[in-house]
Formats: structure tokens, sequence, C-alpha cells
């Protein structure tokens, strides 16, 4: 008698240990809120983070193409203003009523715009980088992560300057030389009306490419955290139920040492 109820104390002292590492375990994960994982679902988590890492740096490479596109885009918009403008004191000096210190004084303006226009282009990088000046280069972004071209946007240098615009050597000073103007700035403001239509088609393909990349990432980090975040409600659930069957358990072993103690009164 005195063996079987130490037997079953025994099996009932293993069954308790297994339950009291289930509730450190379950306190564990519910700490944490991510479950205790297996080698091969270690793994899969390794590698769709890594995925999803991957994907959350081409939406960051793409939002920094995309300043230097904007702030591209913001310059020639100015540059465009600017060209009219100069069109108009072009106009005005074309008309053949107006007296020569008149077209002077409207020469002087027109230069001081042709001016702005350099230094707009001048100024209008982000960290270095401007699509519009003729120092610059084109801007290769990486827009995914197979490698290779497929993954690669390229935002093509668009090298302004006055002299491709072919305003370098326009003036009003004269009536010839505004009415040739006018013809001039409006070539130039469709060459300027070009550059913002390539912009835009850039960004058209960026911003589809970090779309993309935005909905991969997050469907991967969906399906990490189904992996591995805990069900907090379940877990909760389960240590109430350990807690409750290491009770039970330490008063079966109570009763059974009482009863094992009366026992060996016997054998005495």
């Amino acid at each position: 008698m005195p063996n079987l109820i130490s037997s079953l104390t025994n099996t009932l002292t293993s069954g308790i240990n297994s339950v009291q590492k289930g509730i450190v375990d379950t306190q564990t994960q519910l700490a944490s809120g991510t479950k205790i994982l297996n080698a091969a679902e270690v793994g899969i988590v390794t590698r769709l983070s890594a995925q999803a890492t991957g994907y959350k740096s081409v939406t960051q490479n793409i939002a920094a193409g995309m300043n230097v596109i904007n702030v591209g885009n913001t310059a020639l918009s100015s540059i465009s203003s600017i060209l009219s403008q100069a069109k108009d004191i072009a106009t005005q000096a074309a008309n053949a009523g107006l007296q020569t210190s008149d077209r002077a004084a409207l020469n002087t303006t027109f230069l001081q715009l042709k001016a702005q226009v350099t230094n707009l282009i001048t100024n209008a990088g982000v960290n270095g980088e401007n699509v519009l000046s003729p120092t610059g280069s084109d801007l290769t972004v990486q827009s995914g992560i197979t490698g290779g071209a497929s993954s690669q946007t390229t935002i093509t240098n668009l090298a302004i300057t006055v002299t491709t615009l072919g305003i370098n050597a326009s003036t009003v000073d004269t009536q010839t030389n505004a009415q040739d103007a006018i013809d001039t700035l409006t070539d130039a403001l469709a060459d300027v009306s070009g550059f913002q239509s390539t912009l835009a088609a850039t960004k058209t393909g960026l911003e589809s490419s970090a779309a993309a990349a935005l909905s991969l990432s997050t469907n991967l980090q969906s399906t990490i955290d189904s992996i591995q975040n805990v069900d907090q409600t379940a877990l909760q659930a389960k240590l109430q139920q350990l807690n409750n069957q290491q009770a039970i358990d330490y008063y079966l072993i109570s009763q059974m040492n009482t009863a094992a103690a009366s026992a060996l009164t016997i054998f005495r």
C-alpha cells in the first residue's frame, strides 16, 4: 500500500511539474505577446520578416525619390510662371508705339526673370539630388526587392538651362528682339510642359510601386503576426485552467501524503 501511494504521489508530482512549466510558458507568452515557436516557425518568421523589411526599405527609397520629383515639379511650375511673365513682357515690348526707354525698362525686368529661371534650376535639389540641374545625373530608385533592372526606377535628369530652353540670348530691347523672344518663349513653355509630363509619368510609376510594396509589406506582416502573436483571451483561459489543475494536483498530493502517513502507522 505505501508503495502504491508513493507511486501515485510521484505521478502527480510529475504532473504538477508539467503543469507548472505550462503556467510559466503561458505567462511568458502573455507578457511578451508572442508565442513560443518551434524551429520551423522561427525559420518562416525570419524569412518573412526579412522580406517585409525589404519592402519597407523600398517604400522609404521611393519616398525619397518622390521628394526629389516633387521639388523638381514645384520648380518647373515656377519656371513656367516666370516664362509666362517674360512672354507678357516681350509682348509689351513688341508694341511699335513704345519708346526706347520703355523697352529698356522692360528689358531689365526680362533679364531679371531669366536669372530667376537659373536660380530655380540650381535650387531644385534635395540632399544633393537635382533632376533639373545640368550638373546632376539620373537618379536610380530601388523600387523592388527582387534585384536587377526590374526592381529599379530611373528618374531622368532633365539638364535644364536657359540655353536648352533657348532663351539664353533673348532680349526685348528692340521690337524685333521682342518679337523673336515671344516665339522663343512659346517654345520654352512647351518644353517645360514636356518636362513636367516626364516627371509626372515617373511619379505615377513610383506611386504604383510604392502602393504595391506597402501592400506586400502589410500582408507579410499580417502573416507574421498570425504565426507569432498570441491570442490573449485564449491564453488567459488556458492559464486559469492550468492554475485550477495545479490546485487540484496539490490537493490530491496532500491527501495521498496524509493517507500514506496513516498507512505507515499500521506497519510500525
